[in-house]
């Protein structure tokens, strides 16, 4: 029992100090951890993240050799946290087979673990069978209709069967969830492309997401400018306005941002998944009436 209760400690004390950015305090943690019980497989995996994080890869790759062993061993292999875990460390060490073997198993032991399901479409994907990756993704989507990661290997999926609308879709709802969702983004930039043979020409998205690039680095003037961009050179899609407006918000022209949601409300009434629009326009007003308050808009 005092051995039991000193591991989870261990354990504890190495996941806080993760979480809080202690590295090295992690580390030394579950060295003491590995002392007391050199084979446990926790303690193994998490020493190689460790080793992982200061970059030390040689030691990493050691830990990681190590912990797949042991999960072999001593047969704790079907558990399902050991499985994910083992995925993860068998991508790292490039163990091509054996991670296939192993998403395999995963798969059949909890055919709802979205994880498995997804690594799954992800192998079948890669190996260019874009119909029966659609099959674990699907499973996916019906476990949780508004799975991002999902939607988007939908979508490139169904492009590999020039199934062009369907994949909008995806992608559609994925702005629903995350307007300024950049990988959405490239691939609908993408989509267009290749639906047109286009694909040396760069087109709305394209700007879209040089404008979303620049608003993260906080250069709002720039954000602007590449929106208005894309707007000029394609004004239908919803998203791009939608965004816009948001941009709007954070850069304190509520007039404007109004005036950019009404645009994005008119293409589709769902624009940004906002539903009750009563309430979203009167704290826009709201902010408005500040505004004009302190002078910053008529």
């Amino acid at each position: 029992m005092f051995h039991k209760n000193k591991m989870e400690k261990i354990e504890k004390n190495g996941f806080n100090y993760l979480e809080n950015g202690k590295i090295l305090k992690a580390k030394r943690e579950y060295i003491k951890g590995l002392a007391i019980d050199p084979n446990n497989v926790f303690i193994l995996n998490n020493l190689a993240q460790v080793y992982k994080m200061l970059n030390e890869k040689d030691k990493s790759k050691g830990y990681l050799e190590r912990f797949v062993e042991e999960c072999d061993r001593q047969s704790v292999g079907n558990d399902e946290q050991i499985l994910i875990m083992k995925i993860y460390a068998l991508a790292d060490l490039k163990r091509d087979s054996q991670f296939n073997e192993t998403v395999n198993l995963l798969v059949e032991l909890y055919p709802e673990n979205t994880f498995g399901l997804y690594q799954k479409s992800m192998i079948l994907e890669k190996d260019k069978k874009p119909q029966e990756a659609l099959k674990y993704i699907n499973k996916i989507l019906e476990l949780d209709a508004h799975n991002i990661v999902a939607l988007l290997a939908k979508g490139r999926n169904l492009v590999e069967l020039k199934e062009y609308d369907k994949a909008e879709e995806c992608y559609n709802l994925v702005f629903k969830i995350e307007p300024k969702n950049k990988a959405a983004i490239n691939l609908k930039a993408k989509l267009f492309k290749t639906k047109n043979n286009q694909e040396n020409t760069i087109c709305a998205h394209d700007l879209m997401l040089k404008g979303v690039e620049f608003w993260e680095r906080e250069d709002l003037k720039k954000a602007d400018n590449f929106l208005n961009k894309a707007l000029e050179m394609d004004s239908s899609f919803d998203e791009i306005w939608y965004c816009r407006g948001e941009l709007f918000v954070r850069m304190g022209r509520i007039n404007d941002a109004i005036n950019s949601f009404n645009k994005a409300f008119e293409i589709n009434p769902e624009s940004g998944g906002i539903v009750k629009k009563k309430e979203f326009y009167k704290m826009l007003n709201a902010m408005k009436k500040v505004n004009t308050i302190l002078g910053y808009e008529k």
